[in-house]
């Protein structure tokens, strides 16, 4: 055996050990002469800072210094060896790393390698499929006579009064005023007092037997209900002071002026206007989910749990700002509520690798020509300089963000345009 191949390597050992999913796990091996070499410099760089009695600052021996910091020495090195070689072991085992690698169980002792383990996710590298020709059920772009009739009998009904009823009994429309006071063992209830409070008999009532306690009761009359106050029976004195209906105003020119229109005609073809846009746009958003669903349906592949995880955070964030005091709902409801939301983090993660790969198969790119008409558009309604300026370097900071948007655009464009439509 020659003396060469009796030479073992310093040159550091990478290794795949595990990949589950998206997360894969790795090791790294470091030569004991590496190790030394950098445990050196450590202590060399220790000494220049290191303040000993007995020595002046920077001038205290080696060994004086290794047998203070020795321990400090060695995580430094470690430290520094780590962020020299992960790098290294990542591209050359090809990863494409979406989240910053966490190393794990590390193991060394002096004369032996360094060896410790690294876990990183990486992102999935889809190949799309099934997205030409998807087949989609259109729904109609413009409104029926049916819409019509129901958004104006909305507008009258936006538009109704309230007037003494006819009627001596309330009933199942009426719209009742009452007095009330409530009892518990025949002691007044704080808090359960009122005087002209209105009820919609035909509405769901909060109080669970109030509608049914005022059914039939007459105006001036005076009457005990047993209803619940929190789930506790609770003895409701109501006195009825007046009993309303709702009046809705005739749909005639008269209708149409209050609304600002000259008359009928004109208010139903500015109806139907609106009718069509708010028609055509649902129609569309309608296009676009079932091309999105298909494409999830049909592309199943592992996710980087970090990413499902920050997008299921964002939607929640999303509805604890459309939700007023989500931020205190019980811990089984929050909990609940991430369990139904988490398929839909997934799709939507899914989704974004599924369109990004489309993007690249197709070749769908933006121009320079693109963001320059994207920057124009952001531009057009500044009201001064100093403003088209801000804009202009808020544009520049987020330029590949909107790059990414535009790209994506033009791909769900590609996939309408190759649809297969069929009218519902």
């Amino acid at each position: 055996m020659g003396i060469f191949s009796a030479l073992k390597s310093d040159k550091p050992k990478f290794k795949k050990t595990k990949e589950e999913g998206c997360v894969v796990t790795f090791s790294v091996e470091i030569a004991p002469q590496e190790v030394e070499d950098r445990t050196q410099t450590a202590l060399m760089r220790l000494q220049q800072l290191a303040r000993i009695p007995g020595f002046r600052a920077g001038k205290a021996p080696i060994d004086i210094v290794k047998q203070h910091f020795s321990g400090r020495a060695r995580e430094d090195a470690v430290d520094a060896l780590m962020r020299k070689h992960i790098p290294t072991a990542i591209e050359e085992l090809k990863l494409r790393v979406s989240e910053p690698p966490t190393v794990e169980d590390v193991k060394w002792k002096v004369g032996d390698p360094l060896v410790f383990s690294v876990s990183v996710e990486v992102s999935p590298t889809p190949v799309a499929k099934d997205y030409m020709k998807i087949p989609v059920l259109r729904k109609p772009t413009t409104a029926d006579d049916a819409a019509l009739s129901k958004r104006l009998e909305e507008l009258r009904d936006a538009q109704a009064r309230l007037d003494v009823s006819t009627q001596d009994a309330v009933g199942d429309t009426s719209f009742v005023v009452i007095d009330y006071a409530g009892f518990r063992d025949g002691k007044p209830l704080a808090g359960a007092k009122g005087s002209s409070e209105l009820i919609d008999m035909s509405s769901d009532q909060s109080v669970e037997g109030l509608g049914a306690g005022l059914k039939g009761m007459k105006r001036g009359e005076h009457k005990t209900i047993q209803v619940k106050l929190g789930g506790v029976a609770t003895d409701l004195q109501v006195s009825v002071t007046e009993i309303k209906t709702k009046v809705l105003p005739s749909l005639d020119a008269e209708f149409a002026k209050d609304l600002g229109v000259g008359s009928l005609d004109e208010l139903k073809t500015k109806l139907k206007e609106v009718l069509d846009r708010e028609t055509r746009s649902a129609s569309e958003a309608d296009v676009v989910r079932q091309i999105e669903e298909s494409l999830v349906k049909a592309n199943v592949f592992a996710l980087p749990p970090s990413m499902v995880k920050r997008q299921l955070e964002s939607m929640l964030e999303r509805m604890r700002r459309q939700m007023r005091g989500s931020n205190q709902l019980p811990e089984k409801v929050l909990n609940d509520l991430q369990s139904k939301l988490h398929p839909k983090a997934e799709e939507a993660v899914r989704l974004a690798f599924v369109i990004s790969a489309i993007a690249e198969k197709e070749k769908i790119a933006v121009s320079d020509e693109e963001l320059a008409r994207e920057l124009e558009a952001v531009l057009k309604d500044a009201p001064n300089e100093a403003k088209k300026k801000e804009l202009s370097e808020i544009f520049e900071q987020r330029k590949d963000q909107l790059a990414q948007m535009i790209r994506e655009r033009k791909t769900l464009k590609f996939l309408k345009d190759n649809a297969v439509y069929k009218d519902a």
